[in-house]
């Protein structure tokens, strides 16, 4: 006889293709229903990515050590996965090759997460009368910083794969603390919920179970669980309906933003790279001189060099053994190659990226300007955005002057130390050794004159030591804009600039708010943390916007007489488009399943199914036991997976697997009355429940119970999509994987006979 075969797929067995002892506790499973690959969070925090034939993809491990994960979610046909951690911590990772693409923490434990399961695409002429992803007409590309510098990552900065340009999808999170999160790609925060404290609930007495929302974001919905209930509120709200287009537009342009800003932050790493690694050197030998000699003195004995020809002792021994000529040689080129890595960084990749940001805040301005589509949404804060980008760019420019002044006064510098060295050594100069110049000595004497200055005008630290302080004792001006405090040396104001005198002689123009400042004493990173300060405020407002508008429609409440109940509540939800209904499956008790409907107009209709005696009718099913029920979830819009436990009359446990088609399911659902826009549905047998209970056995098939032999199971995770379904064991350290839409079914007997024999077993029991 054939293997067990499902009433629904009656050519196709369920075949188990793997069973692990994985060596770890299994807190999550989530199948993806975009390729054949099984997510496994454990207890150690990791998040392992299997295939169905248990190959391992990648591990994952926690962000930080101690961190469980609380929830893994697929974005909707794309290759990216949100993980959340138990510190609030969410990661969205490409599942290609492991890498973060996006980081966020919400600030308290995370009991519940999902995205939203809407595939309608937005339709490509339906751009709120905006060019939104034309950007690339107008913008060069970002530059690689690969070929600039050895530790830039290796990004694609222009790229915006993880976006669908067409396709709206929201990520949602359940915190601990009663709130619920709305994303938007699972980047842009667009709402923020306080449930708890809307309906006067301490946080210590209940927890978000479950969070869903319909496809057409109009509802939302949240399983709250409760010492004695649990409570399915359903809110509603129009704003995300209404400008699902706008919020997608606005999400895009977040992203090239986003994206951007990175590429800058990442710039500026390497620029700081460059910067340490050469002038470290430099800096500990001046460290070493100034420290052997009199405060105030390295000045003067180098302008005493420098316009007479002679040395001290202290100074001659400091040229001639710490620094040397090979190793002034060496010194300079490492220091020259430096200067022009940055300058490279500088001039290209950052003015670039500082154009790109200044191009997308305007066009987030003229986005404002659409009083209709956008202005509900952002208000007016993108203004102080672009007065930052500007300063930014400012400070970028003047970043390019202090690094070709520099630049020009250590050429000088070393040559002419070079000089020095040489003639200390009674040795002959090179011919192709070219003399100082005028100029270049006045400059010179500038550069030397400030060696003290240097020195004098840092910052007093009581708890510092003297060698501390020496430390930042430097030559060189470009490395205080690489730190987040004000300039130590600003640059001297350009006497013959025409412009800077134009703003000083009018005062109107000088505070005009279309000329952007110059903010003297600022160093670039400072520029640069303002302008990120300022693009995240412009974020901030759909958040509260969006989250004002949802208002509670309705509750269903289940009531459970025994509050002491320890049973693990599961909630479980099928979206159907095409009807514009949703459905939920919520799991009250062991012997209590609740299936229900809510359509577009938050109707609800129930059905309650328990296990009572079983009919006479059924003596197929006496051999099993009496069936409790241990976790449901949905396997596809037609079919409701049950993990089943029975007691045999010899005390035996044993695990079932069943398929429950929904075509009965739909026919038994029934309205549910409203009180003061509250269900409540009491526990059967306590005297008040109102909704229609059917007895479970009277709904199981032949063909869809499957003994599950050999594994005492806790609970499962099942895909329509993908035609497969895993089993965890009560202990959650054994996972069994099974297809339940095997081909060759005649081969596949022969390879697994103990699993076919199993599956004859449970036939004959049935049967019997």
């Amino acid at each position: 006889m054939n293997s067990l075969k499902y009433s629904n797929s009656s050519r196709n067995p369920m075949k188990q293709t793997g069973n692990k002892n994985v060596g770890y506790r299994v807190d999550i499973l989530k199948w993806s229903d975009k390729m054949d690959l099984l997510a496994i969070g454990n207890d150690k925090g990791e998040v392992i990515l299997h295939r169905l034939k248990w190959q391992k993809v990648w591990q994952l491990p926690a962000p930080e050590e101690g961190l469980r994960v609380r929830g893994i979610a697929w974005r909707p046909l794309e290759k990216v996965m949100a993980i959340a951690y138990s510190n609030g911590t969410v990661l969205l990772i490409n599942i290609e090759n492991k890498e973060e693409i996006y980081s966020f923490n919400i600030k308290s434990d995370i009991s519940c997460m999902n995205w939203t399961e809407n595939v309608k695409e937005i339709s490509a002429n339906d751009t709120s009368g905006d060019a939104i992803n034309n950007h690339t007409t107008f913008l060069p590309p970002l530059p690689s910083l690969n070929s600039l510098s050895s530790t830039a990552k290796s990004c694609d900065y222009n790229s915006l794969k993880f976006y669908s340009k067409q396709i709206l999808n929201l990520l949602i999170i359940g915190s601990s603390s009663g709130h619920v999160h709305l994303s938007v790609f699972g980047m842009l925060s667009c709402c923020e919920l306080d449930l708890f404290q809307s309906m006067n609930i301490r946080p210590d007495e209940a927890v978000i179970r479950e969070v869903k929302m319909s496809s057409n974001f109009k509802q939302l919905f949240v399983a709250i669980e409760r010492s004695g209930s649990l409570d399915l509120v359903i809110f509603e709200n129009n704003i995300l309906q209404r400008y699902s287009t706008s919020l997608l537009n606005l999400a895009i342009k977040h992203a090239h933003i986003l994206g951007t800003m990175a590429y800058i932050n990442d710039t500026i790493e390497c620029i700081i790279e460059a910067w340490e690694t050469v002038l470290l050197e430099m800096d500990n030998k001046l460290t070493k001189y100034a420290n052997s000699q009199p405060q105030g003195s390295i000045s003067a004995d180098f302008l005493e060099l420098l316009m007479f020809g002679s040395t001290s002792p202290a100074l001659e021994q400091f040229l001639l053994r710490d620094l040397t000529e090979k190793g002034l040689k060496k010194l300079g080129n490492s220091i020259e190659l430096s200067y022009s890595t940055i300058q490279k960084l500088v001039v290209k990749p950052l003015h670039t990226a500082i154009c790109s940001v200044f191009y997308h805040l305007n066009s987030l301005q003229g986005m404002i300007s659409n009083v209709y589509y956008y202005k509900p949404l952002l208000g007016d804060v993108t203004n102080e955005a672009l007065i930052n980008c500007g300063a930014f760019l400012i400070k970028a420019y003047e970043l390019q002057q202090t690094i070709d002044t520099s630049t020009r006064d250590f050429k000088i510098f070393f040559r002419w130390l070079y000089t020095v060295i040489v003639r200390l050594m009674d040795e002959t100069l090179p011919e192709d050794n070219s003399s100082v110049t005028q100029q270049e000595i006045n400059y010179l004497a500038e550069f030397l004159n400030n060696f003290d200055a240097n020195y004098h005008e840092l910052p007093g630290d009581d708890e510092s030591s003297t060698e501390d302080k020496k430390r930042k004792f430097n030559l060189e001006r470009v490395g205080q804009y690489l730190e987040d405090k004000s300039l130590l040396f600003p640059p001297k104001a350009d006497i013959a600039n025409q412009w800077m005198k134009l703003l000083e002689e009018n005062d109107c123009l000088k505070s005009c708010p279309l000329i952007f400042p110059h903010h003297e004493n600022s160093s670039l990173v400072q520029q640069h943390n303002l302008l990120k300060a300022s693009i995240e405020r412009i974020f901030e407002k759909p958040v509260s916007v969006i989250g004002q508008d949802f208002k509670q429609k309705s509750i269903l409440s289940l009531r459970n007489s025994d509050p002491t109940d320890d049973f693990q509540r599961t909630v479980t939800y099928l979206n159907m488009e095409d009807n514009q209904v949703s459905l939920f499956a919520l799991l009250e008790t062991d012997n209590s399943l609740i299936i229900t409907e809510c359509n577009h107009l938050s109707m609800i209709r129930s059905v309650r199914l328990c296990f009572q005696e079983k009919p006479f009718f059924e003596t197929r099913l006496s051999a099993i036991g009496d069936l409790t029920f241990k976790h449901v979830q949905f396997y596809n819009a037609e079919t409701l997976s049950v993990l089943l436990r029975a007691r045999t009359s010899e005390s035996r446990i044993n695990s079932y697997f069943l398929q429950l088609t929904l075509d009965r399911i739909w026919e038994l659902l029934e309205s549910v009355p409203f009180v003061n826009n509250q269900i409540i549905v009491e526990q059967q047998g306590s005297g008040g429940s109102c909704c229609r209970v059917v007895n479970a056995y009277t709904l199981i098939e032949e063909c869809s119970l499957r003994l599950l032999e050999g594994i005492d199971a806790g609970k499962i995770a099942v895909s329509g999509t993908r035609n497969v379904a895993s089993v965890v064991s009560e202990s959650q350290r054994t996972i069994r994987i099974y297809e339940m839409d095997a081909q060759d079914e005649e081969d596949d007997l022969l390879e697994t006979s103990r699993d076919n024999s199993s599956f004859e077993n449970s036939k004959e029991s049935i049967q019997s």
